[in-house]
């Protein structure tokens, strides 16, 4: 009860401070008294600058600060960074190589196994041909994960190793394990990665991995966008519906 009525007037001073700081900067050493000794609170507010808002939200209400920093983003850099990169797969992957993994941080909602395989089927990276591995980590698939990866290293697959923060234990195994395949790999040799944000991660395996993330996309326009980039040239041209050159009125 005491510690939380001495964080109140913590919380308190600190408003009070700030408001009075901002009322009377830039006025000099005897600033004239204030001809509202009650100011509007709505008031108040609108004068702070957007960094001494996001200075008090994080005070009072630090539940609301991804969506205030989003706003302060858009208002001093413009909107064009609240918008999400789009998720390209195929680019990333002409900068991996057998000693860089491919580290997919998952977000609810999304699955990379499916954008995976589609990229594999264009260069013959599939099941069917022996190419692909796929492991769902969990208990007692360690030693799966360990021999997928010991043949594609020879037989130049991939091997997508999904959720492993599911086996922190063998975490530390699995670097060394990657680390030792670097060395003398088959050209072809890739592994995926997937898990969830968790700091049972190692380090060493996120710093050498190129890391990505594929965030469900917010609104109804985010999502057609994303959508139709899902489609190339070709699906357009090989329609049986084209666009006639001469509308019709």
């Amino acid at each position: 009860m005491e510690a939380a009525l001495t964080l109140t007037l913590t919380l308190t001073l600190t408003l009070t401070l700030t408001l009075t700081l901002t009322r009377r900067s830039g006025s000099g050493s005897n600033p004239d008294p204030d001809p509202n000794p009650n100011p509007d609170p709505d008031q108040e507010w609108k004068r702070l600058s957007g960094f001494r808002q996001l200075m008090i939200m994080r005070a009072l209400r630090p539940d609301r600060m991804t969506l205030a920093i989003l706003n302060w983003v858009g208002d001093v850099l413009g909107s064009h960074f609240m918008t999400a990169i789009n998720f390209d797969l195929a680019l990333s992957f002409e900068d991996s190589g057998p000693a860089v993994p491919i580290f997919f941080l998952l977000s609810p909602g999304v699955n990379p196994d499916a954008d995976v395989k589609v990229l594999g089927n264009g260069i013959g990276k599939t099941e069917d041909e022996g190419k692909f591995i796929r492991v769902s980590l969990g208990q007692g698939q360690d030693v799966v994960a360990e021999k997928g990866l010991d043949q594609m290293y020879v037989e130049g697959g991939w091997v997508m190793l999904a959720n492993i923060e599911l086996v922190a234990g063998w975490l530390p195994k699995l670097e060394k394990k990657l680390e030792a395949l670097e060395e003398g790999a088959h050209p072809d040799f890739r592994v995926f990665l997937s898990a969830l944000p968790q700091k049972c991660v190692p380090v060493p395996i996120l710093q050498k991995s190129i890391k990505l993330t594929n965030e469900p996309p917010s609104g109804l326009k985010a999502n057609l966008l994303r959508a139709y980039l899902a489609f190339d040239g070709s699906v357009w041209e090989n329609s049986s519906k084209q666009a006639s050159p001469h509308p019709h009125p």
